[in-house]
């Protein structure tokens, strides 16, 4: 199994960051003393039947890291040939992590399975956007299973699964709607709009399904979003968007040569 693996952590004078190529491959863009940024590229054709996408984010005490995928993914017709996207996060203490995903779209024939599982320490806070499409221009898209695990100190966050069946649109789920744009906030309180879900943990959620990816209103969010969590007023997480987040974060990480 190809692992696609980044990971900082601060050193004595710089951070170590770690770029481990799988499927996807990571590439650094820039760098700070306190953050890095992080393009993740794909290795060739994704995805198809039978690909395994295994992605593993740790960002260490005191870091940032910012994630930018370059291109988006397409699960192709297989037939039926199962395939997989998972996605593992570690935040560790007084860190944060930025990753602005772009569209995956399931073509006919696909059978995808993709998850997403976060673990923040209780003073780290995240920003995440994914977006999902269910077929290409004129198809109705194949098999999805999509799964969420999101939680902070222990505590669960965000637990989510959804199921989507090519013929099968259930009411309550997508409906007729073929795409499904999430950014999600944990860890700090961002601005809400009225159709925004404010979590019961520091967080919300944000969600537009539709028809096509231009129609989503979830840019500005994640713009807005992700300033808020940058704001610095003298604490790390569980505040509000007028005061927390990135107080204290990284002072003395950087990222290796």
């Amino acid at each position: 199994m190809q692992v696609t693996r980044v990971a900082i952590r601060a050193g004595e004078q710089v951070a170590a960051v770690e770029l481990v190529a799988g499927l996807i491959v990571p590439r650094l863009i820039s760098r700070t003393a306190s953050s890095a940024e992080v393009a993740l590229v794909a290795g060739g054709a994704l995805l198809l039947g039978g690909d395994r996408v295994d992605i593993e984010i740790t960002v260490g005490a005191g870091c940032r890291l910012e994630l930018a995928d370059v291109g988006g993914t397409v699960a192709y017709d297989a037939q039926g040939d199962p395939s997989s996207w998972s996605v593992r996060i570690v935040v560790d203490d007084t860190a944060s992590l930025y990753w602005h995903g772009l569209p995956m779209v399931v073509a006919d024939g696909a059978d995808v399975e993709r998850s997403t599982r976060m673990a923040l320490a209780p003073n780290a806070h995240a920003v995440l956007r994914e977006t999902v499409v269910l077929g290409r221009s004129g198809e109705v898209g194949g098999r999805l299973r999509t799964r969420t695990d999101v939680e902070r100190g222990g505590v669960p966050v965000v637990v989510e699964s959804v199921e989507v069946r090519p013929g099968r649109r259930e009411p309550g789920v997508l409906g007729a709607h073929r795409v499904l744009d999430t950014v999600l906030a944990v860890g700090f309180r961002p601005p809400v709009g009225a159709a925004d879900l404010r979590l019961e943990q520091p967080g919300a959620l944000a969600r537009f399904l539709g028809s096509q990816t231009h129609r989503s209103e979830l840019d500005e969010v994640w713009r807005r979003w992700r300033d808020a969590a940058g704001v610095v007023d003298g604490g790390v997480g569980g505040g509000d968007a007028t005061g927390v987040v990135d107080g204290g974060v990284g002072a003395d990480c950087a990222t290796a040569s």
